[in-house]
């Protein structure tokens, strides 16, 4: 489709004039060119952005006094080194399976290699002796 805008007759592309407000006012944010690839940057709340996470907000305030503090620090160091724990375990019982299934596999393969060992010499031994005709 051709549009003419005022100097220039352009063909095809997006027609801008439907927007009525630009990107920035719809987001809410400041826009800025970033430095490194032209890009715009938008955020949506600066003030939140620039202390991190807000949900601390959110958190009802405890009792903070230094034992309670020290209660609630041993009992998270208590539930995730149990945690910790049972994992290992978790994980020592299935090296011993690994462990257990190499060394069946080792022992299974090593009698195949000498059954194929005896089944050669065998048929060599056969074929070395001279039957009468």
């Amino acid at each position: 489709m051709d549009r003419v805008n005022g100097k220039n007759k352009k063909i095809g592309g997006r027609c801008d004039d439907s927007r009525t407000q630009t990107e920035s006012e719809r987001m809410g944010g400041v826009t800025k060119k970033s430095q490194s690839n032209g890009t715009i940057e938008i955020s949506t709340n600066r003030e939140d952005s620039d202390r991190g996470n807000p949900d601390w907000k959110l958190v009802p305030i405890r009792d903070t006094t230094a034992g309670k503090i020290i209660e609630r620090l041993e009992a998270l160091e208590k539930r995730h080194l149990e945690y910790v724990h049972a994992h290992q375990a978790r994980l020592k019982a299935r090296l011993g399976e690994s462990e257990e299934a190499e060394n069946q596999f080792k022992e299974e393969t090593s009698q195949i290699k000498s059954d194929i060992y005896y089944l050669v010499t065998s048929e060599k031994s056969r074929d070395d002796v001279i039957e009468p005709e």
